[in-house]
């Protein structure tokens, strides 16, 4: 698998941003692939990261290097995933750009149910807040250690303020994620899986569960699955939580492959 990091201008953000790309490869054959499309895996970190976290601190690379899989982390630069009140649009970025510039530069498939997003801690609000908002786009979410964040709870700061605004604000908009899943209830077109995984010594185990609980109470036509376990809030769980992954999204992980 190619590891290449690249830098995009982005009109959402107008700015440059980085974005690390896992590309398959054929390590030993010389097979011709031109015209062949992949699966996309859209991989978010966590607050106080950028893109480079899932490959320095996760196993996410060895599980992936033998899958044909395209790998898109972009970096989140506490921004929440979401379009900040006062701020840059992060959620326009991931959830609409992004994907065109990848698809201009990479074989990466249209059809929605080979498209998957996963994301832990930040990233993993911002997976719900973005599958919640386009199910249109997703085979399958995987939501790690993310719930629906009362970003007020500890305080009004003002980078809490830049992104979400005033408390009132935050309830009534798109970025309380019960507001998204109220809104899923109704929607007639095609709606992914979303699939939970939590430490149960987590600080986010409640409201992973409150944002899995509601989403099976509102909205039960929608396949929603869930596994927790011991666990904290860390990498250490996180990497338990990979090959679970992959295997909904339909790969297998070979232990013993060839170096």
């Amino acid at each position: 698998m190619m590891h290449m990091e690249i830098t995009l201008r982005s009109t959402a953000l107008d700015m440059d941003t980085k974005v690390t790309v896992l590309f398959p490869e054929d390590r030993h054959h010389t097979a011709d692939t031109r015209g062949k499309t992949y699966p996309v895996l859209y991989v978010l970190n966590g607050g106080k990261e950028d893109c480079s976290s899932w490959i320095n601190l996760s196993t996410l690379f060895l599980m992936c290097r033998d899958l044909d899989l395209v790998v898109v982390l972009p970096s989140g630069n506490n921004s929440s995933y979401c379009d900040a009140v006062y701020g840059q649009s992060y959620f326009t970025w991931i959830s609409e750009e992004l994907p065109v510039k990848m698809k201009n530069l990479f074989p990466i498939t249209d059809d929605p149910e080979q498209t998957f997003i996963m994301g832990e801690s930040m990233g993993g609000y911002g997976t719900a807040r973005i599958a919640l908002a386009c199910p249109e786009k997703f085979g399958k979410a995987v939501i790690l250690s993310g719930g629906n964040f009362h970003p007020f709870q500890f305080g009004a700061t003002p980078h809490r303020i830049g992104i979400f605004g005033s408390e009132e604000e935050w309830k009534t908009s798109d970025n309380n994620l019960f507001n998204l899943v109220d809104r899923l209830s109704t929607y007639e077109g095609h709606k992914p899986e979303y699939i939970f995984y939590c430490g149960t010594e987590d600080r986010a185990y409640t409201s992973c569960k409150e944002l899995e609980d509601r989403l099976r109470s509102t909205c039960p036509d929608v396949t929603v699955k869930s596994e927790y376990w011991h666990g904290q809030h860390n990498f250490f769980f996180w990497n338990q939580a990979i090959p679970k992954a992959l295997k909904e999204f339909g790969f297998d992980i070979v232990e013993n492959s060839v170096v």
